[in-house]
């Protein structure tokens, strides 16, 4: 049985399998609205086997395809009506641009900002790896800070309900029970396999391998930062599927734990019509992922 992973968008969710992903999205006249986005994997068969590399471009596939599918599920949302049945490809400059923006967000908040704070404690006299630690825990504080603030909006309260619903779908799939309301109810939001966990392990991983960054420079330091981070994405992965794998419950804990913690803060209990949605989401995936 093909296991499938996925992203809540904008009034509905997203699934991606193996082959290609779909969003299922409630439209404003309350139909269900569902479409297929395919894109040119980046991992694919000949990069599978190659470690830490094969981490670094699954993240950017998902990255990609998740981009796609907000902007799709947006333009559902809004009404629009003439959609293709797959979702249009964006530009190369559009895709630049929104990847270029955010990594000039994560650069600022999550590496420029503890970097100054490091230069501050370095002059105090602390060692290396005490200041890693403290700006992994000041990574993890501002993530956790966003993500609570951001839910307190309306919008991110029903984005964060989709993003149970789409749990609670997988978890029934995964349990090979019938893809219904009542069989989702009986399972819980939060999910193994959900993106917080990898987010939680880069941040422990970085905690790690920044600790032989120097801390004299703060430029320096920034920019060895940016040259690690495709190690530190593609190590986070590689200790994901390893546990994934493992038939040692006890690890498996260990490394989910983290990551069940924080989405309580990225998981709201759905409505039945949430649920609904990403039941006619994964029933797609499936449909074109293994017939």
């Amino acid at each position: 049985m093909n296991s499938y992973g996925g992203q809540a968008v904008i009034n509905g969710v997203m699934i991606m399998g193996r082959n290609t992903s779909v969003i299922a999205v409630r439209s404003p006249s309350e139909e269900i609205i569902k479409r297929e986005i395919s894109i040119k994997k980046l991992y694919s068969s000949k990069f599978n086997k190659i470690l830490i590399l094969r981490g670094t471009l699954s993240l950017l596939d998902q990255l990609r395809t998740g981009v796609r599918a907000i902007n799709l599920s947006e333009a559902i949302s809004r009404g629009e009506k003439d959609l293709e049945e797959t979702a249009p490809n964006l530009s190369r400059f559009q895709l630049f641009l929104t990847f270029s923006v955010s990594l000039l967000f994560v650069i600022g908040i999550f590496l420029v900002g503890p970097a100054v704070v490091s230069r501050i404690l370095n002059s105090l006299g602390l060692g290396d790896f005490l200041i890693s630690i403290i700006e992994g825990i000041i990574r993890l504080s501002l993530v956790i800070a966003y993500i609570f603030f951001v839910g307190l909006s309306d919008e991110f309260k029903k984005l964060f309900q989709y993003h149970g619903a789409e749990h609670m779908a997988i978890w029934t799939h995964d349990n090979k029970d019938d893809l219904t309301i009542d069989n989702l109810k009986k399972h819980s939001k939060e999910h193994p396999r959900c993106g917080t966990s990898f987010i939680f392990l880069v941040i422990l991983i970085s905690i790690i391998l920044f600790t032989f960054v120097p801390t004299s420079s703060i430029i320096f330091r920034v920019i060895f930062k940016i040259l690690l981070l495709p190690i530190v994405v593609g190590v986070s992965y590689e200790l994901l599927k390893f546990a994934s794998s493992s038939k040692s419950e006890i690890l498996k804990s260990i490394l989910n734990a983290p990551g069940i913690w924080i989405q309580f803060l990225t998981t709201r209990q759905p409505d039945n019509s949430q649920m609904e949605v990403a039941i006619e989401s994964l029933k797609f995936a499936i449909e074109l992922n293994e017939d």
